[in-house]
């Protein structure tokens, strides 16, 4: 998720025509998405300690590789970091890397549980990492749409994700275990579809018609995903991701 951060934050900036791909800001912001993500998923550890004992009993709480206090420190303190790291960044940057370090929390803390909340704060984390990028590159409006789609494949991939972890989800509130695996899948495969329009809003306000080019694949890729989470298939992660990054490739691609 590291890799996956740092490219989108890296996209973000292919999306302002113009912009400096690699230079100091950006790999502040990349050292700062970094810390982010790390404690990020050091929270996650600590918060799913409980339903990891059932869905995922490897990770490191369960297995007794990590003391759970530790996780809750780490998470804390690499959070902090990023926001530190932040302050060498543009007002709006740290501004932006701030409010996604408290949502993170927030979401880890206590809107994980509840359900769609938590579903969309985490969405909308994942998509901030574009608006990260466009504010290092000086145009933070122009990467508003590519954010919005983003945060609408990461949706869809957080309810898909609390469905196949609806057995050990006890004491949470999820969607899937209030409405039941049928609506939640329709729920997961509605934002994720919501995306493609969304996306073509893009070419519209700036005139960047190589969008539908590059954009053919991650679209086919997104209504494979919403067959499969229909179908009740398994596998759709690696689909969801690929067309996370792809779609993002596709508006930094189709901004040349």
């Amino acid at each position: 998720m590291i890799l996956i951060g740092m490219t989108f934050l890296l996209i973000s900036a292919m999306v302002v025509p113009g912009a400096t791909i690699l230079s100091a800001n950006m790999a502040i912001g990349a050292v700062s998405v970094a810390l982010f993500v790390m404690g990020g998923n050091a929270l996650n550890d600590y918060s799913d300690s409980k339903s990891d004992y059932v869905s995922h009993p490897s990770r490191p709480i369960p297995s007794g590789l990590i003391p759970r206090k530790n996780a809750l420190y780490a998470g804390c303190s690499l959070l902090i970091a990023s926001a530190m790291a932040a302050t060498l960044l543009p007002p709006i940057s740290f501004a932006i890397v701030a409010s996604a370090c408290i949502l993170e929390t927030a979401y880890e803390l206590r809107l994980k549980r509840m359900g769609p909340a938590g579903n969309l704060t985490i969405g909308l984390v994942t998509g901030m990492t574009f608006l990260l990028g466009g504010s290092i590159a000086g145009d933070v409006a122009r990467c508003a749409i590519p954010s919005l789609t983003i945060m609408l494949i990461s949706v869809g991939r957080e309810i898909s994700s609390d469905m196949a972890d609806a057995a050990g989800d006890t004491g949470r509130r999820t969607l899937p275990r209030s409405v039941g695996l049928r609506i939640s899948g329709i729920a997961a495969s509605a934002a994720i579809l919501s995306a493609i329009p969304v996306s073509l809003v893009f070419p519209v306000f700036y005139d960047t018609g190589g969008l539908f080019l590059f954009a053919a694949i991650p679209y086919l890729l997104i209504l494979e995903t919403s067959r499969r989470i229909l179908s009740g298939e398994k596998g759709t992660e690696p689909l969801m991701l690929s067309s996370m990054l792809l779609m993002g490739l596709a508006f930094g691609l189709g901004s040349f």
